[in-house]
């Protein structure tokens, strides 16, 4: 920061005068930028920086004290220090003026070249100090920022974590309902005299059959290894012909027929019977997908 050129504003409209204070400000060694008028100064303030303002006090249409006027108006430039130079004799400066309208110091011309440096470079220093200062500043809020964006996204996170493991122990919760739910739903289901069977849409795997339907047909009606087991129970349609496993209610009612009083008959040697069976599809629950339900009422215990 130390090695940093720093720019110069020199205001003058006499061109012996701009030459003298660049030859002044040379050995300094850091850029100056000329104007020749206080509004050309005003300009040059608007867009850069200066470490200070040399101000020529006597200028055609806007003097030095107006155009510091104007610089101290200016948020941008209100803070840049601004050096009054004159060639009025020491009884003519209007000293308060000056101070009033924020010069920080005043020359007469012709000026000494080393007082001039030593002051501008105390200038220059400030300046250097100044933009250390603010760098710094912003450098901090940057870190800042940086920590508070890290701390919410750390918040963040914590709260979807907790809002997941919320979420995970509701659904645990709920599914662990289900299941009581589900085995008290079984052990009463299993206790009725109606057979009836849970279905599995997609695979036709049988999720629950109770007591009722393991023994009506040997459990061929609702389990495919019951059927398997006991290949000599042939089971037949309303007309008398053997049923493939497609046609099989069971088979109908996984691929989400409505069944409403299918005829079933069945035979074993000199055994035989017959069911209505009847369906419809349960929704979704407790977890569980949605599955079909198979009731099979035995004709035998109708007629009776």
């Amino acid at each position: 920061m130390s090695r940093e050129k720093v720019p110069i504003l020199v205001v003058d409209d006499q061109p012996e005068g701009v030459l003298a204070l660049e030859a002044t400000l040379a050995p300094l060694g850091h850029p100056v930028v000329v104007a020749r008028s206080g509004r050309e100064a005003l300009r040059h303030l608007l867009h850069q920086d200066f470490a200070v303002v040399l101000l020529d006090v006597v200028m055609p249409e806007m003097d030095g004290f107006e155009t510091a006027q104007l610089i101290r108006e200016r948020e941008k430039s209100r803070n840049t220090p601004i050096v009054f130079l004159t060639a009025l004799s020491q009884g003519e400066v209007p000293e308060f003026r000056a101070y009033a309208v924020g010069a920080v110091d005043y020359l007469l011309k012709p000026f000494e070249p080393d007082i001039l440096r030593s002051k501008v470079s105390i200038f220059v220093d400030l300046f250097r100090k100044t933009e250390l200062v603010r760098r710094q500043a912003e450098a901090l809020r940057e870190v800042l920022q940086r920590e508070h964006e890290r701390e919410r996204a750390e918040l963040y996170q914590r709260l979807e974590a907790e809002r997941l493991r919320v979420r995970e122990e509701v659904l645990r919760k709920e599914m662990e309902a289900g299941r009581h739910h589900q085995r008290w739903l079984e052990a009463l289901l299993s206790e009725l005299p109606t057979p009836l069977a849970l279905l599995e849409p997609g695979t036709g795997r049988t999720l629950f059959a109770n007591r009722a339907a393991q023994g009506l047909a040997e459990g061929c009606l609702v389990y495919e290894e019951a059927r398997r087991l006991r290949p000599d129970i042939v089971l037949t349609g309303g007309d008398h012909r053997p049923l493939s496993e497609e046609s099989l209610p069971a088979a109908r009612a996984v691929r989400g027929e409505v069944l409403a009083g299918v005829r079933v008959e069945w035979r074993s040697g000199e055994q035989q019977g017959a069911a209505l069976a009847f369906s419809s599809r349960l929704p979704p629950m407790h977890g569980r997908p949605e599955t079909a339900l198979l009731a099979l009422f035995d004709v035998a215990t109708l007629t009776k």
